[in-house]
């Protein structure tokens, strides 16, 4: 039986991942919520504060009604009462239409539905062939709009019908028409045909395992990642300080041929050879010291030095620098501000180091003191 104190002891801290529907045993809410992070950006997670003793009810009295035993091994139901039952019951014979529902339908078509029109480059649908580029958008993004659509009706105890929904969509491409990239219509035809056809109860179904519920969330989960990693590898932009939008698959593909990734890789070598020599114990100091944190090893490369050289050689280091790179020695204006940059980064080194060995000779000056005491 589900707590309520425990379902909102989960809604307050895991409430955006949708931690508490998997709780309340309402999985296809729970995938919801952790892909539109808690129900379209939090709107679902700040609705569900009034709505959990409600939900925790249903799922309680889902247990009530449905018994199970155990022979020969295998479960079988000892009892089942549907959902429409025990509706009826109380005199609800109908499933109640609701206007939440009916934008949530909306809001996870669109999503799906613009998700799968970006699994590919964009350059493809407009050098491509034109017949299967429409036929493409004609198609494959209303169907996925439609399995939005189905995916949110099907929540909790009702049911709607894929072909329905599917239907819906399809009235929807009349829209697509003149622009193969407008799904809006398709995912409203598509919920209209939903409330219009009016929802069903859900009958009584065999339990399902928690190592099964998660196995199922898990690879949906991973599929939908893999679809946004599609869609953003192949379509997003990284903008560059001068302004010019260079595509995310080549500035990938130009940092794996980078310096910047070689000595990544290098940092986590020495990281792992460590945790072979030295068990797990350093681990965490040596993730630490990959990181730079205080920016000393590019300090050092920047001034050209190592770790084990002096404050006099330091500074030695930084004079011939500074006199090389300062912006007034450039005869050259186009080198100005090059020169000026790489100059500010030499001063930056420089008091980065002093002030690094300058806390260290300190500490070490108070240990031994100390030891002396």
């Amino acid at each position: 039986m589900a707590n309520q104190v425990v379902a909102y002891i989960l809604w307050f801290f895991l409430g955006v991942f949708g931690v508490h529907h998997f709780y309340l045993k309402r999985d296809r809410q729970a995938f919801v919520w952790w892909a539109t992070l808690g129900g379209v950006f939090g709107l679902g997670w700040i609705r569900d504060f009034w709505r959990l003793p409600d939900y925790v009810k249903e799922t309680n009295e889902e247990d009530r009604y449905t018994g199970y035993q155990t022979e020969n091994e295998n479960v079988v139901p000892t009892t089942q009462v549907t959902n429409e039952a025990n509706q009826n019951r109380n005199g609800d014979r109908r499933p109640k239409m609701s206007l939440v529902r009916f934008v949530g339908m909306m809001t996870m078509g669109y999503v799906l539905g613009y998700l799968v029109m970006f699994l590919f480059p964009q350059e493809v649908f407009k050098e491509g062939n034109r017949i299967l580029v429409r036929t493409f958008f004609l198609v494959v993004p209303p169907t996925a709009a439609a399995a939005g659509v189905h995916l949110v009706g099907n929540i909790g105890h009702l049911h709607v019908s894929f072909v329905r929904c599917l239907v819906g969509s399809a009235v929807g491409v009349f829209w697509q028409l003149d622009d193969p990239t407008n799904i809006g219509a398709s995912c409203f035809f598509s919920a209209v045909s939903v409330c219009a056809s009016g929802y069903r109860w859900k009958p009584s179904r065999r339990r399902k395992s928690k190592c099964r519920r998660l196995t199922v969330l898990f690879v949906c989960g991973m599929v939908y990642l893999s679809m946004w990693g599609s869609a953003l590898y192949f379509n997003a932009t990284v903008t560059t300080k001068d302004g010019e939008s260079v595509p995310l698959r080549e500035a990938l593909n130009n940092f794996f041929t980078s310096p910047a990734w070689t000595q990544t890789k290098e940092s986590l070598y020495l990281i792992w050879q460590n945790i072979r020599v030295n068990g797990w114990r350093t681990f965490y100091e040596q993730l630490v010291q990959s990181i730079d944190p205080q920016g000393e090893t590019n300090a050092y490369r920047i001034l050209g030095v190592n770790e084990n050289s002096s404050q006099e050689e330091i500074k030695s280091r930084y004079r011939k620098l500074a006199k090389e790179w300062h912006p007034d020695k450039q005869q050259d204006p186009s080198k100005k501000a090059a020169a000026q940059e790489k100059f500010l980064q030499i001063q930056k080194a420089y008091e980065t180091l002093s002030n690094i060995k300058s806390r260290r000779s300190q500490k070490n000056k108070r240990r031994s003191h100390s030891d002396e005491l």
